[in-house]
């Protein structure tokens, strides 16, 4: 998980202590591996990767900016060059279109998204736009569909029996029961879905 510093100046230290060597500083926007959190003498630490691979520490008080892909909801969401209304706008994004949330930033009461495209672009667009952290797909979220639309279908199919067996009409029951099935099948779908598509993509590098 990336992080993007969002105080002005943080000191990077060789361990979870400020009585440690200072290996070096960084500034606001500087990009860093976010690693696990330490606790030491009712101190918080998070641990850090640089760039240059030089693993250290930096207090938990620092503010940190998570980047995160979005997906935007709503077509025509413009991007300004600038936190502002007034500056120019670099470019209209339709809906659904992915891009890379990098920082948050406020003008005159308003908030604003600092992202950048799939083609490089920086700018920066309304807080109050539609926006919704984008879901990668993954082999294990896919496992997890498949297994949950399973059990649900079985439930169905086990309660359908349940009624037979008792004697009792299954008319009655017939809508909830067509709806269980139907949700855990439309779950075993998508989880099958999502888990081609994680592998797909975990094999894309090695047929390069």
């Amino acid at each position: 998980m990336r992080g993007i510093l969002v105080d002005d100046f943080v000191r990077v230290y060789a361990e979870p202590s400020n009585q440690t060597l200072s290996l070096t500083s960084l500034k606001k926007g500087d990009e860093v591996e976010l690693g696990k959190v330490t606790r030491k003498k009712k101190e918080v630490w998070v641990e850090i990767t640089l760039d240059s691979g030089q693993a250290g520490f930096i207090s938990g008080d620092t503010k940190i900016f998570v980047i995160k892909k979005v997906q935007f909801f709503s077509d025509n969401i413009e991007t300004h060059e600038e936190p502002s209304q007034e500056s120019a706008v670099l470019k209209t994004y339709p809906k659904k279109t992915i891009v890379k949330a990098v920082g948050y930033e406020s003008d005159e009461g308003k908030g604003w998204v600092k992202i950048i495209d799939a083609e490089g672009i920086t700018g920066y667009v309304k807080g109050e736009a539609k926006i919704r952290v984008y879901q990668e797909a993954t082999k294990a979220n896919g496992k997890k569909q498949m297994f949950t639309g399973g059990m649900f279908s079985v439930l169905a199919a086990a309660f359908y029996f349940f009624t037979l067996n008792n004697g009792e009409n299954a008319g009655n029951m017939s809508i909830l029961i067509v709806a269980v099935f139907a949700f855990g099948l439309m779950q075993i779908v998508q989880g099958y879905l999502e888990y081609n598509k994680a592998k797909k993509k975990e094999n894309e590098p090695n047929q390069r």
